[in-house]
């Protein structure tokens, strides 16, 4: 999962397969939480989000939803463009999630659909 701060800050959250069946129900997509007991380690080979950095969700790991916080401005979504430079180089490598951009146009009524795939 990725997790997101005040600042728009984003960092990848790990969860071990053995303990999703104890977080699944206590997250939900788009509310506040106050996470606690967690351990922060270096990403390795997989990234989502260009952060250095991994959230790891452990058997004492406490959630608490955060309601009612009027002031608590946190972005439901958040999103890192970089240039096709920087895409080309990611081809060979299996380390950044990268996604795909689809250009639409209607040239004449007719419509353009030109489809780039991210590496």
């Amino acid at each position: 999962m990725i997790l997101l701060d005040e600042e728009g800050t984003m960092i990848h959250g790990k969860v071990m397969k053995h303990m999703v069946n104890k977080f699944r129900p206590l997250i939900q997509v788009g509310l506040v939480y106050m996470i606690a007991n967690f351990k922060v380690t270096s990403a390795m080979n997989f990234r989502p989000v260009e952060s250095e950095k991994v959230l790891n969700f452990l058997h004492t790991t406490k959630i608490q939803e955060i309601r009612g916080q009027k002031n608590i401005k946190i972005a439901e979504q958040s999103f890192t463009f970089c240039t096709v430079e920087v895409l080309s180089t990611r081809d060979s490598q299996k380390m950044f999630l990268s996604g795909m951009i689809i250009f639409v146009s209607n040239i004449n009524f007719h419509v353009l659909c030109i489809l780039i795939p991210l590496y």
